[in-house]
């Protein structure tokens, strides 16, 4: 994917003031629908999603699913992705409720022609207060499991780069920023570069951009009738924004550290004996702890013959998230006092 500035476009880049939650929401519904792939965080963080969901589904839920995008290259409506973001999803969601029928059809229209929609967007296409009111209800469906739990670790991990961007525009200008965009980003006057990533070639045409951090994914629209494009570049890969590494402190004080490794394990889902393995433990001994764990609600067992499998509860997989968020957090700040930062 390669995007092209104009002098244009260079003068006219600016930053987004506010991380969007209504955004945040709807990439992360398109990172659940590609359900592979990225650091063991990430994959925690999906399991935890369809967790949640299987233990309480709505019928709202599928709706998001049904506008998140098919592959990088497809676009995502407007309504769903605004150009000036509002402080809380509530606002965003009063702000989406009232658009105007006229913006909802050509916005659907134009994704129509990318990929099928379901049919059901017809109604929305239409200015349908209910179908407007379901759409509303599936991002807050979406947000209440995958986004909420996580909001405070995203929102600061997004501030954190929103400063940093704003320093090296200081520092060095538009070119500074555009140059450390994105690990897998070139910039290569007058085009920015993303080689490994599939989409057209993106002309702004004077229009310019909005870099908007994001998580779990990165997004350029490619509506050409959008007034300014909006470029949602990844700020924050997964919820914890750092990789699972070994038992936590914080848990092993709180079950001990055999019980907090079996709890760690059993995020990947395993049989009693692989559990074993993992642990270093005797399979009796790990056997005890899932049961005590599946006694206080973090760990589900199946047995298929003589084998029990192991997976983990909403609860469970919120507790190791959340523990591991906290020590993620502790991790930077100890770092920046080092650095007398």
């Amino acid at each position: 994917m390669r995007i092209h500035f104009t002098v244009a476009d260079l003068a006219r880049v600016r930053l987004a003031a506010a991380p969007s939650p209504l955004a945040v929401t709807s990439l992360s519904a398109w990172r659940l629908r590609h359900d592979t792939g990225g650091p063991p965080a990430l994959d925690l963080w999906r399991r935890t999603v369809h967790l949640a969901r299987r233990s309480a589904p709505g019928p709202a839920a599928p709706l998001l699913g049904g506008l998140a995008a098919g592959a990088p290259s497809h676009p995502v409506p407007r309504l769903l992705r605004p150009h000036s973001a509002l402080p809380t999803l509530a606002e965003e969601l009063e702000r989406l409720l009232s658009t105007p029928r006229a913006e909802l059809r050509a916005d659907l229209e134009y994704v129509a022609t990318h990929r099928r929609l379901p049919s059901w967007t017809h109604a929305l296409a239409d200015g349908s207060p209910s179908a407007l009111r379901g759409l509303a209800g599936a991002v807050r469906a979406q947000h209440s499991v995958a986004i909420e739990p996580y909001w405070r670790g995203l929102y600061a991990a997004i501030r954190a780069d929103q400063a940093e961007r704003t320093r090296q525009w200081h520092e060095g200008g538009v070119e500074l920023v555009l140059d450390n965009l994105h690990p897998a980003g070139r910039w290569r006057p007058p085009v920015l570069e993303f080689p490994h990533a599939q989409g057209p070639d993106y002309h702004l045409g004077g229009r310019g951009l909005l870099l908007a951090p994001a998580a779990f994914t990165a997004y350029v629209p490619c509506d050409p009738g959008e007034p300014q494009p909006t470029f949602y570049y990844q700020a924050v890969e997964h919820p914890l924004a750092g990789a699972l590494n070994g038992p936590h402190a914080a848990l092993a004080t709180l079950l001990g550290h055999s019980r907090a490794a079996v709890l760690e394990a059993i995020a990947e889902g395993v049989s009693t004996s692989r559990l074993a393995r993992r642990t270093g433990l005797a399979p009796a001994s790990a056997s005890e702890h899932a049961t005590v764990l599946r006694r206080a609600g973090l760990v589900s067992t199946r047995r298929s013959g003589r084998t029990a499998h192991h997976t983990l509860t909403p609860l469970g997989a919120q507790l190791l998230l959340h523990t591991a968020a906290d020590e993620s957090s502790a991790g930077r700040s100890v770092t920046a006092r080092a650095s007398g930062c």
